[in-house]
């Protein structure tokens, strides 16, 4: 974890009650704490999208994860020309980058967050169904890697330390 080293001009007292006030306005929901689960929110989403692309070249992300290959047929039709001229990808869900570039952190605050993918067909891809193969865009939190949570945590501690900042300031 990082380190985080904060400089306050205010009494003990006023520190004190700055200190013990933190876990209440962490989980209050209100601006500051909003903005530590968004902090926590984009490192989340930094992550799963790196994994995304690991998976979208062929490789195993850092939970593990692998998609299924594209069909050789898929490839070779890739391969030809698309719409003027240009070369299609052969990456897994990578053709029209719509997929990736629509996840987005839609909530943060309350608590928790959430990373989504707006993409109107992201289910089919992320569950599978009779024709399409699954390729999870995200693995379930109880298999994020130890490096991820790092990341998390780290963005939630820089966060707590600007509530404590912040209140620190009030108390002054």
């Amino acid at each position: 974890m990082s380190e985080v080293t904060i400089h306050v001009l205010a009494t003990r007292d006023a520190v004190r009650e700055a200190i013990a006030r933190i876990p209440q306005e962490a989980l209050a929901g209100g601006a500051l704490a909003n903005g530590m689960m968004a902090r926590a929110g984009l490192a989340l989403l930094g992550r799963v999208k790196r994994a995304y692309i690991a998976k979208a070249r062929g490789g195993t992300d850092e939970a593990g994860g692998r998609w299924v290959p594209l069909k050789p047929a898929t490839i070779a039709r890739r391969r030809g020309r698309g719409k003027g001229g240009a070369t299609r990808s052969v990456e897994i869900l990578r053709n029209t980058g719509v997929l990736l570039n629509s996840m987005h952190v839609a909530d943060a605050g309350h608590g928790g967050v959430s990373v989504v993918a707006g993409a109107r067909y992201t289910k089919w891809h992320h569950m599978g169904t009779a024709k399409l193969p699954q390729r999870r865009l995200w693995p379930e939190p109880s298999k994020w890697p130890d490096s991820w949570w790092a990341d998390i945590t780290d963005q939630v501690s820089g966060g707590i330390a600007a509530i404590a900042v912040e209140l620190a300031r009030d108390a002054r």
